[in-house]
């Protein structure tokens, strides 16, 4: 870590610390959205016509928009600033792929009970219709391919969608049958599509979210009875606020500067209440946390700083 590093953490302490307090005694207002807000891009020449045929977006919206719109030219690149997304995957794909192949607990200290010496590389996942909500550029959605599911991945942001079909014909052609990428809200989508997945899958998305229960209503709704809903996002604790988002993305860029911020968060005991509200029991709940030393997700027996779900629609 620089000098120049350490001198800069009183004053980021300071200015985080002012926007948490507004936050936490509700001086701070946000607008509100109802529909998918997640890794986008900045509309270019050949994709600005799609993003106006999307709906209008609220402050809230176009500011997690812009900020994702500036990533999208490294979005593939390991040891750019989206790696920890790609260092995820060893963590998120076993999560979802041993989640539709056995029924797991959790037990009342939030621990994961999940066998994962059950878990390998095999295609586990053939025949299985997944929709990942917020697919971005495709990091995740090529990884479910990867092990034979059919998987859709719908976004706001047509450039981003177009990153994802580049990066799939050019360096996974092999998975193109099984991938289909649509620029659309998760609402859009439900209308059409109601019933219909195995499984929805929404990593690092809620976090983004203003309408949290709104969001995730259109998410079941694309759901079949039976099938199971996948959620990886931050806690919203005071330790993962500073382990999080003042060391995480301004000190050691584990994420980029300005993507999380305190009033998105949501604790997993609320996700529940939502979830149980539409009919989805939740049937595992993880911690997990970044190791910036060792540059690798890992599980823990807390979700105070990171936590993994998996909920289960009523038949």
């Amino acid at each position: 870590m620089s000098l120049r590093t350490v001198k800069a953490v009183p004053f980021l302490l300071q200015q985080q610390s002012r926007y948490f307090l507004q936050n936490t005694f509700g001086n701070f207002q946000h607008a509100q959205m109802s529909s998918n807000t997640t890794y986008t891009s900045t509309p270019n020449t050949s994709t600005a016509k799609k993003n106006k045929e999307l709906q209008q977006f609220n402050d809230s919206t176009q500011k997690e928009i812009d900020h994702h719109a500036r990533l999208s030219a490294t979005w593939w690149d390991l040891n750019g600033p989206l790696h920890g997304l790609h260092k995820l995957n060893d963590l998120r794909v076993p999560f979802v792929s041993h989640g539709l192949r056995a029924q797991s607990t959790v037990d009342k200290n939030f621990r994961n009970t999940i066998d994962m010496n059950l878990i390998s590389t095999a295609p586990l996942l053939k025949g299985k219709n997944i929709l990942e909500v917020g697919c971005g550029g495709g990091i995740l959605t090529e990884a479910l391919a990867r092990l034979n599911a059919n998987v859709t991945g719908v976004d706001l942001g047509a450039d981003v969608i177009m990153t994802a079909e580049k990066h799939l014909k050019k360096y996974s052609p092999e998975l193109v049958e099984r991938i289909t990428y649509k620029t659309e809200s998760i609402a859009q989508h439900a209308d059409e599509y109601a019933n219909h997945y195995d499984a929805v899958v929404c990593s690092e998305v809620l976090e983004h979210i203003d309408e949290k229960e709104a969001f995730l209503k259109d998410c079941v709704r694309a759901i079949k009875p039976g099938g199971s809903i996948f959620i990886t996002t931050l806690n919203k604790t005071v330790l993962q606020w500073f382990i999080g988002i003042i060391l995480g993305e301004y000190v050691f860029g584990v994420a980029p500067k300005n993507t999380h911020h305190w009033s998105k968060l949501i604790a997993p005991q609320d996700v529940q209440r939502i979830l149980a509200a539409l009919n989805c029991e939740t049937v595992s709940l993880n911690g997990l946390t970044y190791n910036v030393f060792y540059r690798r997700w890992r599980w823990i027996n807390t979700t105070k700083l990171c936590y993994a779900l998996h909920a289960v629609k009523a038949a």
